[in-house]
């Protein structure tokens, strides 16, 4: 598949790229994921699970989720707090980045899905932020993706990241206690 079947398939995979104002993060996102699609081993990304504990969640569906739960968490927010002006388009983009670099982090086996090499070199997120600010998305962008995870060590840096963090922890926690799995919460989960 080439990359510009690659980018159409993006767009009609992340329905919410069509909520973002700004065009330009709109082409540096489907940017993003064309270039780790292209250096993953995934040859239909919608195949690539959103962590190997969960196999039967794909990472699509994962940050599809998400989106729609970040999305009506800031209207419930600035409904809440007059105060509270979130920047949608930016938020839109952290949610949509911030698990780029799983493509490459998981990879398909004979035994199923791993964890890749990748993982072992850098914490989970640092690659897909490395991807971005070299796609040309600001810092502000970066900050989202890497404190999103708490590996990365990076603070959130915006209400935008703190949003996106929260919530992200709290659907993996939802998931894992509903299977019966350590929870994130606890520090019981390992690290990858």
């Amino acid at each position: 598949m080439t990359g510009t079947n690659k980018a159409e398939k993006i767009k009609e995979y992340f329905p919410l790229l069509g909520k973002l104002r700004d065009a330009e993060l709109r082409q540096a996102i489907v940017a993003c994921w064309v270039r780790i699609w292209e250096e993953s081993r995934w040859p239909d990304l919608r195949d690539c699970p959103f962590t190997p504990p969960f196999p039967d969640i794909s990472l699509i569906a994962h940050i599809n989720c998400i989106g729609e739960m970040v999305l009506a968490m800031a209207d419930i927010l600035e409904r809440n707090n007059p105060e509270l002006k979130l920047d949608r388009d930016y938020l839109i983009t952290g949610v949509l980045l911030h698990d780029l670099s799983k493509p490459v982090e998981i990879e398909p086996g004979t035994e199923g899905y791993t964890w890749g090499k990748i993982i072992k070199l850098m914490p989970h997120a640092t690659y897909g932020a490395m991807v971005a600010m070299a796609q040309g998305l600001p810092p502000r962008v970066a900050n989202i993706i890497l404190a999103h995870s708490r590996w990365t060590g990076a603070s959130p840096a915006s209400p935008e990241a703190v949003l996106l963090h929260y919530l992200d922890y709290g659907l993996a926690d939802i998931l894992r206690a509903a299977r019966g799995l350590p929870l994130i919460v606890t520090g019981d989960a390992k690290k990858p």
